[in-house]
């Protein structure tokens, strides 16, 4: 393995370290590409740019192209080769996100309960359910990726 500081943020398996590599130095091009366009936005000063606010943006963007690159790429799931494999991982997935809603559905339920929420307990279960949507959708959508892959690898 490469000797890095960001050794913590890489997987062990040398292909899926490989790819994310690239990705992190994507999204580090098109940083710099934003940067350089806010420059000369900034030199003109059509409007008034809010830097804390730009910054966010930025690194949200940042680990949402990351996070999006690697769920399409079907490098997750290397292991789902036949169809019987498939349809278990995916109750797999289906089990783990129906978990994590139940949870956090407790969760959020425990701090209302004992008055601990400042946001309306609606609001705290809605973003439970985006989270847990969330999950399953970038699960399954890797797994299908993954799978139509390793299937095109093996004919």
């Amino acid at each position: 393995m490469e000797k890095t500081w960001i050794q913590f943020l890489l997987p062990d398996d040398e292909y899926k370290r490989r790819n994310m590599l690239v990705y992190f130095a994507e999204a580090a091009i098109l940083q710099l590409v934003v940067m350089i366009v806010l420059l000369v936005i900034s030199r003109f000063d059509p409007f008034p740019i809010n830097s804390v606010l730009v910054l966010l943006w930025m690194l949200f963007g940042t680990i949402a192209y990351i996070w999006i690159r690697y769920i399409l790429s079907g490098m997750e799931f290397a292991e789902i080769m036949t169809e019987k494999a498939y349809r278990r991982e995916r109750k797999v997935i289906v089990i783990k996100s129906t978990s994590f809603l139940l949870i956090m559905c407790a969760g959020i339920l425990l701090l209302y309960i004992f008055g601990m929420m400042s946001v309306p307990f609606i609001e705290g279960l809605m973003v439970t359910f985006i989270a847990a949507l969330l999950l399953f959708i970038t699960n399954y959508v890797s797994l299908k990726r993954s799978y139509q892959k390793n299937k095109e690898l093996i004919e």
